[in-house]
């Protein structure tokens, strides 16, 4: 079987990523899904998804912060779907060393230095600018959806944190990219947004945790807004949403999917 709307999912097969894998697959998309190392993990995914969704799945393996992977995704997209695309979703994201920093330097500085500055770079504004420009060229106008995925504190609707500058200018010059896109493909009728998670429950908070301590984290998730973690299907749903034609008149915005930590 043979669905006539394909995605392509950046970290697709774990956490959020995978959450909006399953929501688009239950709205009859063909994916393709990138991951970084965890090949196993990843073909998990894919037969979870084509038994339960009888939906097409493919697999794109390297960090997405790499050009050549970045290419490779769209070599499955001409190879397997004749070169069509209707969304893409950029997910895909990390910390260098594993995890953020914990405290400034001596001198009161987050700042990390200029390897991680490239490392954050490339995985989000540079890896977006090279995703929409190769997938703006295999949509059709008036049918395209494209998502940017960021987190709170890299806009205006929440408060910066100084631990993740950065992660955080990077995200924050993706989701300016976002409004230009959107912008500059209006005209084609091709829709570009952002969702912004806020405390979602996925494995990726397990170091976290560990480092700071359970009781830590759930007090801060206990302190706004609905009082709970969020689902990656919840996250999902939204970008399924935002890939559809009911929303085919929503352009340009960051919205957050974050149960009220946006209005602390």
């Amino acid at each position: 079987m043979s669905h006539s709307k394909t995605a392509l999912v950046t970290g697709g097969t774990r956490g959020i990523g995978y959450g909006i894998a399953e929501e688009l697959a239950s709205a009859g998309y063909d994916l393709v899904l990138g991951y970084q190392k965890n090949q196993e993990r990843a073909q998990d995914a894919k037969e979870n998804l084509e038994k339960t969704y009888k939906t097409r799945v493919f697999l794109v393996g390297g960090g997405a912060e790499e050009e050549a992977t970045v290419d490779a995704y769209f070599s499955c997209i001409d190879e397997n779907y004749g070169g069509k695309l209707t969304a893409l979703v950029h997910n895909a994201g990390g910390y260098l060393g594993g995890t953020s920093p914990g405290k400034p330097d001596a001198n009161g500085s987050w700042f990390q230095g200029w390897e991680a500055y490239e490392y954050y770079q490339g995985m989000y504004p540079k890896c977006f600018i090279r995703l929409v420009e190769k997938a703006v060229t295999r949509m059709e106008d008036e049918r395209g959806y494209i998502v940017g995925v960021s987190s709170p504190g890299c806009n205006n609707s929440c408060s910066p944190l100084l631990n993740y500058i950065m992660p955080g200018i990077s995200k924050s010059s993706m989701e300016y990219l976002v409004r230009h896109y959107a912008k500059q493909l209006a005209p084609r009728r091709i829709t570009c947004n952002v969702v912004i998670p806020g405390y979602t429950k996925t494995e990726a908070w397990e170091p976290v945790l560990k480092e700071h301590g359970a009781d830590l984290i759930e007090s801060r998730v206990n302190s706004f807004g609905m009082k709970r973690w969020g689902s990656p299907r919840e996250v999902g749903g939204v970008v399924a949403f935002l890939c559809s034609e009911k929303a085919a008149f929503v352009t340009g915005v960051a919205l957050p999917v974050d149960g009220g930590l946006h209005l602390r």
